[in-house]
């Protein structure tokens, strides 16, 4: 077992050095960078417990014995800084590491206390739950990484809903990597909870045990996390759109599909959507399987805020189902016709714009509550 935590903490320490290989990077990738960092000086750490050697290293221990603190709001920054179009962190974001930085120094000052040889002794009372200001330690350890959890997957169903307003397709910006790694992470803290209560507490199961699953769990995420992260692409440009025809956006507020304090009034929404309409049909936009909102503001000459209340006001859909619709239309036309019998269902998906099986088989059977295969037996009836 002890093989696997080592193993653990190569990779965490080895996955930076290709993320700072990868081009381009974005701030997400340096914040995903020093994620891996963390978790390898975790598994280092209990490595060397499970060795015995960790009394060796007192500075070591004092590092790593309250870095759960910081695995919790490592992960919301990166969320943060890859589901938002501003990629510079503000600097009030280091006020997350405050909890650790307090209690790393209560730690070190404990261990300054001890000499080498009983640097453990100091660990017992470190974790001893009895003690008021090393009980708050032990519970900000615990509880600390669920909250920023919640919030993280927050953001990710509030992310899901931004793509769809402002993206034709979700291919590598779904971010549901992501989210299986914080589910992953869900994993690790459940199990911190649970093992505290049964070990510490109750003694029904040994903290051995439990302590073995959570570095495991801690090196599945690694692994997981690392491999889907190096392939993570920006998906918010930083760059700011050019405005061919600058339109005040102030005050546009959509509540419950309303947009009562926007600068386009209804009138000219309805105008915009015959442009867009005709646009459509004559342009052909959607044949791009990468067409964002952004893109199609551009050629209109509108707004990308206005023309999502366009979409959104007009006909009642996101972007992206306003987009796939013609694609599905197309697809549809097409597999009708006996002259494509010779291509397949994927290649036709292609040609009309899908840029993945997995999103066309979706979104087809969204818009017309059958798989592709389904409709194209139907239709040959």
């Amino acid at each position: 077992m002890e093989l696997v935590f080592i193993i653990g903490a190569v990779q965490a320490f080895f996955l930076p050095l290709l993320i700072f290989n990868k081009k381009p990077k974005s701030t997400g990738d340096y914040v995903l960078a020093f994620w891996f960092l963390l978790m390898g000086l975790a598994l280092l750490e209990y490595y060397l417990e499970v060795q015995g050697k960790a009394s060796d290293y007192p500075v070591f221990l004092g590092i790593t014995t309250c870095i759960a603190m910081l695995l919790g709001p490592v992960a919301y920054i990166y969320v943060l800084s890859i589901t938002r179009k501003e990629q510079r962190l503000n600097p009030l974001h280091l006020l997350h590491s405050l909890p650790y930085l307090v209690f790393t120094v209560i730690v070190f000052l404990k261990l300054s206390a001890y000499n080498g040889a009983s640097v453990e002794e100091a660990r017992l009372i470190i974790e001893d739950p009895d003690t008021p200001v090393f009980m708050a330690l032990g519970l900000f350890r615990i509880f600390l990484g669920p909250i920023y959890l919640i919030i993280c997957l927050m953001m990710l169903k509030r992310h899901s809903r931004k793509i769809g307003d402002e993206f034709s397709y979700t291919q590598n910006i779904d971010l549901k990597w992501l989210r299986h790694v914080i589910l992953v992470m869900a994993i690790i803290w459940s199990t911190v909870i649970v093992t505290n209560v049964l070990g510490n507490f109750n003694e029904i199961i040994p903290m051995e045990w439990g302590d073995h699953l959570i570095y495991t769990v801690i090196t599945a995420a690694v692994f997981f996390g690392g491999f889907h992260g190096i392939k993570q692409q920006v998906i918010f440009s930083a760059q700011p759109l050019k405005q061919t025809a600058p339109i005040s956006d102030k005050g546009v507020n959509q509540s419950n599909g309303q947009y009562a304090k926007s600068s386009l009034k209804k009138e000219e929404s309805k105008e915009q959507l015959k442009k867009l309409l005709a646009f459509m049909d004559e342009e052909k936009p959607y044949l791009d399987g990468k067409l964002s909102l952004n893109q199609v503001a551009e050629k209109l000459e509108i707004s990308p805020n206005h023309l999502s209340q366009v979409i959104n006001e007009n006909l009642d859909r996101n972007f992206f189902d306003f987009v796939n619709g013609y694609r599905v239309d197309l697809v549809k036309e097409k597999l009708a016709d006996p002259a494509n019998e010779k291509f397949t269902i994927l290649a036709i998906a292609y040609d009309a714009g899908f840029s993945s099986k997995s999103s066309f088989n979706e979104v087809f059977k969204k818009f017309t509550q059958q798989t592709p295969s389904q409709y194209q037996k139907q239709i040959k009836r």
